[in-house]
């Protein structure tokens, strides 16, 4: 039932800014939205959370809100940005909006339920050239076979149709009809059918009349309503249940082709990558926070945060620092990648978004600095309040200064020890409000212990810290051997003390991917059936971490003798 294939679902002008419209498509029902930026949305509409329709929620501009608990989805990847029983901003990452992929063309919004596309899909053609106006559409409660056949006979329903010259071509669901009236004037009549469910279909329609747009629509209306109250003569319409769709099965490999058109040593053992892909066009709801994974030359995968973009240029700005106890990825492409270079890529994926419509303190260490750049300049474009502070080993480690210099409020901190940092972070955060109390910290993990040392030494409850790790130090010490079984085909292996999940199931022949194998990143994001938890990473919500549901296998491990992993 499910093909490869792109189907119109609406009129472009239908999605109205701020509104959510239904849809169904192949049974399957569908919440379509527009952002205030313009980028379109196509999900199932049913909230991950209680299953509550989103077409009953509210449009925010920028994400979809669920009625029932007040969830809200981001545009894009349907991520979960807000759950209002969760007010430290902790959110539970699998918790997402299922999303399709979703073209706005031609003066329609196309829907494909298979394919997760990035780019602009070459199978969006048709042999025919496009009539200039989009006319009503019209739903009909008949099979879209009866109705493609119906819609054959065109030239019955309107009675000013000259039948000696009707012609009808057919392509798929497409169907173009045309013939000669008023002095030889050929009239071009486009219909797109959508199989909205087995017993009921959608007429799009297109006319090459544009001089009189309001007359045609009515006498095209005209003609289709007769032939929808033909069509539904005697049936018995009932509604029936909405379909699950599966998850889309992505149709560009997870790596994208990105080449360097910029290479520049920004500061001490720091260099910025410009990078240009043909395929971010595709790429919607990029906000402050977000990263990318990236294939080093040596094929490790690590993650970079975006300092900067551009939807138009096609360029994402990242910085890379030489680290001195790099496994060869950050060393791979300080060293070794210059301009010109290709890199392979993933699409953005965002766990450190801003609390929408709120300020914050933001604190940065190192180079993670690149994502507080883009926080602050967000903030900023927002009008909202914001100051950044910046710990580095001395003014030569300063990343990013020419975009740090064009905000307005910047600190700068450096050659510090440890209880320094410790006293100037105290005067930060004790400035920290109850009305402003969003803290974002990016940066070595001492940074982070410090703050939240500070933060409960101090009893400052009141305060929302809001981190991200690209290293995680894991410490092996008193790891033991456990078993693990694997509940899909029932085969158990023994892990050994000192070696990940990961690791020793790849040894067996069972491969999970991977990511940045030190927990920061989700990629190995694994449901747990049963069994204890020894959780070692930075990714999982302490709320999913207590829930013993799911884990990060190529650091966390098992606190007793066995876990039942659902795979």
């Amino acid at each position: 039932m499910f093909e490869d294939k792109w189907f119109p679902v609406a009129r472009a002008d239908e999605l109205v800014l701020r509104h959510v419209f239904h849809a169904q498509l192949h049974g399957v029902e569908l919440a379509l939205w527009r952002t205030d930026k313009g980028e379109v949305n196509a999900w199932e509409n049913r909230c991950p959370h209680r299953g509550m329709r989103l077409t009953l929620g509210i449009n925010t501009g920028k994400s979809l809100k669920c009625q029932y608990h007040g969830w809200q989805f981001h545009s894009g990847d349907g991520q979960c940005s807000v759950v209002p029983a969760i007010p430290d901003g902790s959110m539970p990452h699998s918790a997402c909006a299922k999303s399709f992929s979703v073209v706005e063309k031609n003066g329609f919004v196309w829907v494909n339920l298979t394919r997760d596309y990035l780019s602009e899909p070459s199978t969006l053609v048709h042999p025919f050239a496009l009539p200039s106006s989009v006319l009503r559409s019209i739903t009909v409660n008949a099979p879209l076979a009866s109705v493609r056949t119906q819609l054959q006979g065109f030239c019955h329903y309107d009675r000013h149709v000259d039948r000696q010259t009707f012609q009808v071509q057919e392509d798929g669901l497409m169907m173009h009809v045309c013939w000669q009236e008023y002095m030889l004037q050929t009239v071009e009549v486009l219909f797109m059918l959508q199989p909205a469910h087995t017993e009921k279909t959608v007429i799009h329609v297109m006319c090459n009349q544009s001089d009189d747009e309001l007359k045609w629509t009515r006498r095209i209306n005209e003609a289709l309503t007769s032939l929808k109250l033909e069509l539904e003569a005697d049936r018995d319409i009932t509604e029936q249940e909405p379909l699950i769709a599966p998850q889309p099965v992505q149709a560009l490999p997870r790596w994208l082709p990105a080449r360097v058109i910029e290479r520049k040593e920004i500061a001490e053992q720091v260099a910025s990558f410009r990078l240009h892909l043909p395929s971010f066009n595709r790429f919607k709801g990029i906000e402050a926070g977000a990263h990318i994974d990236v294939r080093t030359p040596r094929g490790l995968v690590r993650q970079f945060s975006l300092v900067e973009w551009d939807t138009k240029a096609q360029e994402l700005l990242i910085g890379v620092k030489l680290e001195p106890e790099s496994r060869g990825g950050s060393a791979s492409l300080y060293n070794e990648v210059r301009e010109d270079s290709v890199l392979e890529i993933s699409a953005p994926k965002n766990h450190f978004r801003l609390v929408p419509g709120k300020g914050g303190t933001l604190i940065a260490g190192g180079i993670g600095v690149a994502p507080i750049v883009a926080m602050a300049n967000q903030l900023e474009h927002e009008k909202l309040p914001y100051h950044v502070h910046y710990f580095v080993r001395n003014i030569y480690s300063r990343a990013f200064v020419d975009q740090l210099n064009k905000l307005s409020n910047v600190s700068f901190y450096q050659a510090m020890q440890p209880d320094q940092v410790a006293e100037q972070l105290f005067s930060i955060l004790s400035k920290v409000t109850p009305e402003q109390p969003n803290v974002y910290i990016c940066g070595p993990k001492g940074l982070l212990d410090t703050a939240l040392r500070v933060i409960q030494e101090n009893g400052w409850a009141h305060i929302q810290v809001r981190h991200e790790l690209f290293i995680n130090r894991v410490d092996h010490q008193d790891e033991h051997t456990f078993r693990v079984t694997l509940a899909r085909s029932g085969q158990s292996y023994i892990i050994p003390s000192g070696v990940s999940i990961t690791d020793a199931l790849r040894e067996y022949g069972v491969d999970i991917e991977t990511s940045c194998e030190q927990g920061v990143c989700g990629t190995c994001y694994t449901k747990v059936l049963s069994g204890k938890i020894e959780h070692k990473d930075f990714y999982l919500s302490e709320e999913e971490k207590q829930s013993g549901h799911c884990m990060m296998p190529c650091v966390s491990r098992s606190a007793g003798d066995d876990l039942v992993l659902d795979i």
